[in-house]
């Protein structure tokens, strides 16, 4: 991290734009200055605060540099003491760099999990019943909490991240709202989005969990095991991008992207799928229309651009559909990641 990157962090910690994990790295770095140092945080006096937590940094490595010539004579040299604490200081940001970019900007649970200042501001819910739970949170987004399920959340959600805790199973409606991202930490994963409607199955210590997305973007994060600090250093998690209609599957060591089981159309293409009736129509065209009702990638290969459909597929779901496509077109389907590929039966 160099020195605009750092100025930067500040500026976004000074507008309340910071993540958590950005705000409690700053704090730290507050809280290293001495009392005559510890300026109060206004855009007044941010120039001043930036170059006396700069320079703080700086006391520290020429510190270090000091102690050195006791035990190692040929570092007497002004020179070799200067590259040598440049060198530090290059070290010490590129090691920060990572540290923010690995560990603050991917955490592995919600920051109220080690706020204990904050206890008495989180909510914990159990559904104990025997139907769907709704909760309201402070954004107006909805949960729906499924028998059984827990859910953790604050009374009141900052500026910098909003963030619950889940256990089993819950659909979320989530307010939309660019600067401050939504975020679901379950069992094994950890779900980002910024305002849609998807589903959470999350058994507890479960390796089959999901996320299903019914509109929007979701990205969903790979958490098993990450809470060695070393290896949250040397990689970013895998990370699934979900859309309208896909879904992640936890597996034992990565993320699975595939269809959901039961695709709905997408606003606008209710009324159209209930009177879907095709007559002589390419099977080229009839994949972009399904493609177009449910927001996925229904693909026919180039090789049947030949073949035509006529029939009534209205009133069922997708998979239905193409069951008798492929039957009345001597054709199969496949599903590949999160692209439904329609092919030859029989490869020549």
């Amino acid at each position: 991290m160099g020195r605009e990157s750092f100025h930067q962090l500040l500026q976004r910690y000074l507008d309340g734009r910071c993540t958590p994990a950005e705000k409690r790295l700053v704090d730290h770095w507050y809280h290293m200055l001495e009392g005559h140092d510890r300026h109060e945080i206004s855009p007044s006096n941010l120039d001043a605060l930036e170059d006396a937590m700069w320079e703080k940094i700086h006391d520290q490595i020429n510190d270090a540099g000091e102690a050195g010539p006791a035990y190692v004579p040929y570092l007497r040299s002004r020179r070799l003491r200067y590259l040598l604490a440049a060198a530090s200081i290059a070290l010490l940001m590129t090691v920060g760099t990572i540290a923010y970019l690995r560990v603050v900007c991917y955490p592995v649970e919600p920051s109220f999990a080690t706020d204990f200042a904050m206890d008495n501001d989180i909510v914990a819910v159990k559904n104990d019943t025997d139907h769907r739970m709704n909760i309201i949170l402070a954004d107006e987004s909805l949960v729906e909490l499924y028998p059984g399920a827990q859910l953790h959340y604050p009374k009141h959600f900052s500026d910098h991240g909003r963030e619950v805790r889940l256990i089993g199973d819950a659909f979320f409606s989530v307010a939309a709202n660019k600067e401050n991202p939504f975020w679901v930490f379950h069992e094994g994963m950890i779900t980002k989005v910024l305002g849609t409607k998807f589903k959470i199955k999350a058994p507890k210590g479960s390796a089959k969990g999901e996320v299903i997305v019914y509109s929007g973007k979701v990205d969903v994060f790979y958490n098993v095991g990450r809470r060695n600090m070393v290896k949250r250093m040397l990689s970013a998690p895998e990370k699934a991008s979900l859309t309208t209609n896909q879904r992640a599957v936890l597996l034992a060591k990565n993320l699975e992207e595939t269809v959901t089981e039961n695709p709905l159309p997408v606003r606008g293409g209710v009324d159209a799928i209930r009177h879907e009736t095709f007559k002589d129509i390419p099977i080229t065209s009839l994949a972009q229309t399904l493609s177009e009702l449910y927001a996925l990638d229904v693909v026919a290969d180039s090789g049947l651009s030949h073949i035509t459909f006529t029939g009534d597929i209205s009133g069922i779901g997708l998979f239905k559909q193409l069951d008798i496509i492929c039957t009345v077109t001597d054709t199969r389907y496949e599903v590949i990641g999160t692209t439904i590929l329609l092919k030859r039966k029989y490869e020549p």
